[in-house]
């Protein structure tokens, strides 16, 4: 055992010495506003990994995580080979906090680095990055330490009369839980002043964020109202978040009056709508196959470089990309390419959308979901 973690301290010293741990910017000091700060340098990542750091910059406009794999030799790809989005887009500020969750175990297992990339109104993104990171959601046997029970210690038994040895009857201990109402975010969307979509938006969900539920619309629409981890509170629709605890207590709130629209000339903004939602063959569990989302722009102004997702219900799985841009009245088809390795069997739901957090302003920002069910074969299944 000495001698593996000899090994083992010899490989970090060469991996530094020989310039392969990677912290972005080069060279520079790390930006204290600008960072990730977990996972480090030569690091084992498996699952959903929680990525953490600072994003503190006065113009962001929003951040993201993206990933690509290292060479063999574990240096950095040429600046060529592109970036595959790890999280959907989101906004700051975050300090020292969690940045987002890297589903670890939809990629192969290999070395890679992570990207930071933060978005500013004022120019050229802003980039943080670490590597080498090994992600291993598949160890080889040799690598499995097996858990080995602890001896139980026994006494000497006395010379008395022999007690009675039946097993005695356990009352299990209850595992202390919170009844207090809470939300966890099915899918990305918006939380509004008001209980329907003409209400302006105030924040937003991200997928499995979990959020206070403090009440509900007195209006019947069923939507629900949350306080956001800022302390800011809205509404969000029932269709958004999957609700859980005690809710008979919950007060019913009066929405605000919807404001009266204002008559304005039409904006000369983009319009991204999702039209179609494909797969490309009959989808197997554990099998690779491509989600293909048709992307239409339906105003004459150009529609910049936007992110497409579809989150894979019931199972919570999420896949994404960006689209470059679309021009005026455009299409384009865009493939994502999806493994599901669960849920063989039954139904599963495609839920997709252009733009989640709404970074682009748009004419219309009530057309851009989408959602496909079908069934997910099982692989054991006879044809």
């Amino acid at each position: 055992m000495d001698g593996r973690l000899r090994v083992l301290g010899l490989l970090l010293v060469l991996l530094t010495a020989a310039g392969f741990q990677t912290i972005e910017p080069l060279g520079d000091v790390v930006d204290p506003n600008a960072n990730i700060t977990w996972p480090p340098p030569v690091y084992v990542l498996r699952g959903d990994f929680e990525v953490r750091g600072t994003v503190n910059i006065d113009d962001a406009v929003s951040y993201f995580l993206e990933f690509r794999p290292l060479n063999e030799d574990l240096t950095p790809q040429e600046d060529t080979v592109p970036w595959i989005p790890a999280i959907l887009p989101a906004r700051g500020p975050v300090e020292d906090d969690v940045l987002g969750i890297w589903n670890t175990a939809v990629v192969p297992d290999g070395p890679y680095e992570l990207r930071l990339t933060i978005n500013v109104s004022s120019g050229e993104p802003i980039h943080a990055r670490v590597g080498p990171l090994r992600v291993e959601n598949d160890p080889p046997p040799f690598a499995i330490t097996p858990t080995v029970a602890a001896p139980i210690a026994t006494n000497t038994p006395l010379a008395t009369p022999v007690p009675d040895q039946s097993l005695p009857t356990l009352v299990p201990t209850p595992t202390a839980f919170s009844t207090n109402p809470e939300a966890v975010a099915v899918i990305s969307g918006n939380v509004r002043a008001g209980d329907n979509t003409g209400y302006d938006i105030i924040g937003s969900l991200v997928v499995n964020q979990r959020v206070q539920v403090v009440g509900r619309s007195s209006s019947g629409s069923g939507w629900w109202y949350i306080e956001l981890p800022n302390g800011r509170r809205g509404f969000v629709a029932p269709s958004v978040v999957q609700v859980s605890g005690d809710l008979s207590g919950l007060p019913r709130i009066n929405p605000p009056a919807t404001p009266t629209p204002v008559a304005t000339a039409t904006p000369e903004l983009p319009d991204a709508t999702i039209t179609n939602v494909r797969f490309d063959r009959d989808i197997t569990e554990g099998e690779n196959f491509q989600t293909i989302v048709t992307l239409r722009n339906n105003s004459g102004v150009f529609l910049p470089r936007v992110s497409v997702a579809c989150n894979f219900t019931p199972m919570g799985d999420l896949f994404s990309t960006f689209v470059d841009g679309v021009s005026g009245f455009g299409q384009v088809d865009v493939a994502i390419t999806v493994r599901l390795d669960e849920g063989g069997g039954d139904n599963v739901t495609a839920n997709c959308a252009v733009d989640l957090n709404n970074e682009i302003a748009e004419v219309n920002e009530q057309n851009n979901f989408f959602n496909l069910t079908e069934r997910l074969d099982n692989p054991d299944d006879d044809d």
